[in-house]
């Protein structure tokens, strides 16, 4: 991403932003604040979100990839609408939130280095906006990220399999789907 000199920092990355980053960030935003609940049972937290818009989670477009199997796995089902599926997510009190609200550029910082320069700002949203009972990181890459909330003393609340990251939902065969809903049933009321 070139920057020029009216970019401004985006709240949502930390990155220097276009106007039209911002734009697609405050859609984003809207998108899943409509399905945002009050009491937020689970947090569940990614890296980042894809690329395209319309595989984002919260879009009103269905994605393959991550939504079908993730909704799957937590006994939502699949006949129903998205916007259905979604509302049950929210009734159910899950929320899906991002380290980097904003999908991450390509030529992209290592890593640690996104969640250690974003995790604090995480944190923040978990104390003060999120307040969930349960945290539920996905994908082996937030591993460091769990040290961090340990050390901001969250760690408590955070829902792992033996010490692990849960695995990111995805299609295909194996066992990580009842591993991914053993976690999430004993982290949710």
């Amino acid at each position: 991403m070139l920057t020029t000199a009216t970019d401004l920092p985006c709240d949502g990355c930390g990155l220097p932003a276009s106007p039209e980053h911002i734009a697609e960030r405050v859609r984003r935003l809207e998108l899943c604040t409509q399905f945002r609940p009050i009491h937020l049972n689970v947090l569940f937290v990614a890296l980042a979100p894809p690329v395209r818009a319309e595989e984002d989670f919260y879009s009103p477009e269905n994605c393959k990839d991550f939504v079908e199997p993730f909704l799957e796995t937590l006994e939502i089902p699949s006949t129903m609408e998205k916007p259905a599926r979604l509302a049950e997510f929210q009734r159910r009190g899950y929320y899906l939130s991002y380290l980097s609200e904003c999908p991450l550029p390509e030529k992209k910082e290592p890593v640690a280095a996104t969640i250690a320069r974003l995790g604090p700002t995480l944190i923040r949203r978990i104390r003060f906006n999120y307040r969930p009972k349960q945290i539920a990181p996905m994908g082996q890459e937030l591993i460091p990220l769990v040290e961090m909330l340990r050390a901001a003393g969250i760690g408590p609340i955070l829902t792992l399999e033996h010490g692990l990251v849960l695995p990111i939902p995805r299609t295909g065969p194996g066992q990580w789907m009842e591993l991914f809903r053993r976690s999430v049933t004993a982290a949710a009321p």
